[in-house]
């Protein structure tokens, strides 16, 4: 019988390597392949353990089956040396586990970027002229700082990082989980589609970004690993703006002069409105370009089909968020009868609410925003559970700097699904075009863009380092 069949989770490495005894059976195993051949272990003597054939060679924790050959003897030991001691003795001896790193300092950064009102921008529901985020920042004992991003308002998010800061302060930077469901579940009244979350993704990234750092690996390394250093991107654009030099056209003739797989378009206030400006953009961008429009979830189910129809001739890639982000019967219901794939997630948050969306069947393409649905974890197990139903996956990114770098990282760490050789689409970053200094000048080294192309950042944990100077500029109370 091998190791691995004997104890389930062991783990054991002859050389300079950390011993975890995961049961009796194991502990016996390490006994007797350690110690002498004779030894005192629970006022019975073994003679000789080491030539039985029950018990297990070095070769158990590769798998193998042992062999019933006699061992030699070791060399005598000490009088006494091991007589009498056993499970002590032996974890005395063997090589003590590293200590683990724990959270000594976490705090928070709210950022506001105001522009002047008639720069205001926008979608179908409303325009705005404010953009604004927070930054997480978390110091080990060790002296490692992990930075993340929480999305929303900062004046919101702070009031929810001063209540639960306490709760991970001295903890394990490993123990998110544990943390994340004692607060969840001693505080559910306050529910999860709130800023809540969006802090608690905040301090996900900086600890996954601490713990890359700790260990010299890229987050998505921690996640699945880096199956690429080149993620393809679209340009998000096309946004409603009072400004008349801003227009559809104006946005549309700045994407084309780069080589990016495609653009998102903002539509949503009214059918013929839509037809109008998909009109525009395919004109603009060419046949050969993926046009993908938004909603923001202005509609309801018969105004969506009625959106539909007037869009299909124009070949779109995907509609986002055609409905409330409520409405899962009605996504259901339109998934059916739609041409269009659907998409949806920006504002859904955690597994729990993306598991009735995927299993519902509501969408072809699932879009988590990391900042907002829990971090990295929470998102990782979005996208697995998406391929698990054979759907399509492209997070949301329409934030900060950091964020965006979060949304590269899972995108590298997710496998090609269902595809081998042949990939249709492959999987689409979400590039914010808009004007937005905490997404294009909060970093010190931006994130590159080749040729239609984000560069993964090829530093340890997020691979982003803050300008400080451009954070205290963009600094809200």
């Amino acid at each position: 019988m091998s190791a691995r069949r004997a104890v389930t989770g062991c783990h054991h490495q002859r050389q300079g390597a950390t011993v975890w005894i995961a049961s009796t059976a194991y502990a016996h195993w390490l006994l007797l392949s350690h110690c002498p051949p004779v030894i005192r272990y629970g006022g019975a003597s073994y003679e000789a353990a080491c030539t039985k054939s029950s018990i297990l060679s070095s070769a158990a924790c590769t798998g193998r089956r042992a062999t019933a050959k006699p061992a030699s003897a070791p060399p005598a030991p000490p009088a006494g040396a091991c007589a009498g001691r056993g499970i002590r003795f032996l974890m005395a001896e063997l090589p003590r586990r590293t200590a683990v790193p724990t959270i000594e300092r976490l705090a928070f950064t709210g950022l506001e970027y105001v522009m002047p009102p008639e720069k205001a921008f926008g979608m179908s529901r409303a325009v705005g002229n404010r953009r604004m985020g927070g930054l997480v920042e978390i110091v080990t004992d060790q002296g490692v700082t992990g930075t993340g991003e929480a999305f929303g308002d900062p004046r919101v998010t702070s009031a929810y990082f001063q209540m639960i800061e306490p709760l991970f302060r001295g903890r394990s930077i490993y123990d998110f989980d544990h943390v994340e469901a004692g607060i969840r579940n001693r505080m559910y009244h306050l529910g999860a589609q709130n800023q809540l979350t969006a802090c608690l993704s905040g301090i996900n990234l900086a600890l996954h970004d601490a713990i890359g750092r700790t260990h010299g690996v890229r987050a998505c390394d921690l996640i699945g690993g880096c199956g690429t250093d080149r993620l393809p991107v679209y340009a998000s654009t096309g946004f409603f703006s009072k400004d008349p030099t801003n227009q559809l056209e104006h946005q549309l003739a700045v994407v084309k002069a780069h080589p990016y797989a495609g653009a998102k378009i903002k539509i949503g206030r009214g059918p013929a409105d839509d037809a109008a400006r998909c009109r525009l953009a395919r004109e603009m961008l060419g046949d050969d370009a993926l046009l993908i429009v938004d909603v923001n979830g202005n509609y309801t189910v018969d105004l969506a089909l009625a959106c539909i129809r007037a869009i299909e001739r124009y070949d779109i890639h995907w509609l986002e968020e055609p409905l409330p982000p409520a409405d899962l019967r009605g996504y259901a219901e339109l998934r059916v009868r739609s041409p269009i794939p659907l998409a949806a997630g920006e504002a859904h948050y955690t597994l729990r609410d993306f598991r009735q969306l995927i299993e519902g069947r509501c969408v072809d393409i699932v879009q988590p925003s990391i900042p907002t649905v829990g971090g990295l974890t929470e998102a990782k197990r979005i996208a697995v559970m998406a391929q698990a139903a054979n759907l399509r996956v492209s997070p949301h990114a329409w934030g900060g700097a950091v964020g965006l770098a979060a949304a590269l990282h899972l995108v590298a760490s997710q496998p090609a699904h269902p595809h081998g050789d042949n990939i249709p689409y492959p999987t689409l970053v979400e590039y914010d075009m808009s004007d937005n200094p905490l997404r294009t000048r909060l970093l010190r080294t931006p994130l590159a863009l080749e040729e239609g192309h984000l560069l993964l950042p090829p530093g340890p944990g997020l691979g982003v380092t803050l300008d400080p100077a451009v954070v205290a500029q963009y600094r809200v109370e």
